[in-house]
């Protein structure tokens, strides 16, 4: 039987829709480490997102009355400050995604700390809000990062792959949440490709039937279970057209239940330690 007690009234299970908006930032480190990647159309691959995928994912959950949670890099973010304003203006969540799209486990503890400060204050200039959840640019993690995220005042982080339901983090005297993700429910695996020159863990393009479809086997098992339903997703890669029609029926089956909780990841954070902290 499902443990319906982890969410709100009348809710069996809950589902998160996440867009990792890394734009260009993705490529340009790419550029910056590598001459062979330094082309224009690996330059420009990466504005797709902001240009044409948000403002299709904007309309798609705003016909549905939902909201989403885009992690942005403050790299990005300064980038593309007209992009992370409709998002905002929209009424989706903004989170933290490193400032530059690097793996923290590689920074020193000092270049970690201010580098979640630094993007905390570019949203908080920029939106006027400050973000209260965290996804590593690098689905990876030093041994200070989560210290210094509930240090800077976040409530949650999403880059463990351990459970299907949020729990919490026991640092001393502070506590973090964690709301889990899982390979198989990201966009990259499946969709992330470049030809010239090739990425070096690319298997191909997965066609977008067969993902989808694996995407709403999970959904319904985790939905049978009371469970939540975490959804990565990159806006360049999610966005094309046919994988938008795919992320809309994807979308309505979850809304077809009827007792799924669509959330995002800061609502479903202070759901959390309202009823379980």
């Amino acid at each position: 039987m499902p443990d319906s007690s982890m969410w709100p009234a009348d809710y069996q299970s809950a589902a998160v829709f996440t867009f990792d908006l890394d734009a260009d930032e993705i490529w340009n480190l790419r550029i910056e480490g590598d001459e062979e990647w330094d082309k224009p159309p690996v330059k420009t691959r990466g504005n797709f997102g902001p240009n044409v995928a948000v403002p299709r994912i904007i309309e798609l959950f705003d016909r549905y009355d939902l909201n989403c949670t885009f992690f942005i890099p403050g790299k990005v973010a300064e980038d593309w400050p007209e992009t992370v304003q409709k998002i905002h203006d929209a009424g989706h969540e903004i989170g933290l995604h490193g400032y530059r799209h690097v793996n923290p486990a590689n920074s020193t503890r000092e270049e970690e700390e201010a580098d979640v400060k630094r993007s905390l204050d570019i949203f908080d200039d920029l939106v006027g809000t400050t973000p209260v959840g965290y996804r590593s640019p690098a689905a990876d993690l030093s041994n200070n990062t989560l210290e210094i995220l509930a240090e800077q005042g976040v409530q949650y982080e999403s880059s463990f792959l351990d459970n299907d339901v949020p729990y919490f983090h026991d640092l001393g005297d502070d506590r973090l949440l964690e709301i889990p993700f899982e390979w198989s429910l990201d966009d990259w695996p499946f969709f992330g490709f470049h030809m010239y020159p090739q990425l070096s863990y690319q298997s191909g393009i997965s066609s977008t039937g067969p993902v989808f479809d694996s995407w709403e086997r999970e959904f319904d098992a985790l939905h049978k279970r009371g469970r939540c339903f975490m959804l990565t997703m990159h806006p360049q890669l999610i966005g094309r057209a046919g994988r938008m029609d795919a992320l809309e029926e994807l979308l309505q089956r979850v809304l077809q239940t009827g007792d799924t909780w669509v959330t995002t990841g800061e609502d479903l954070a202070t759901h959390w330690y309202e009823r379980h902290g």
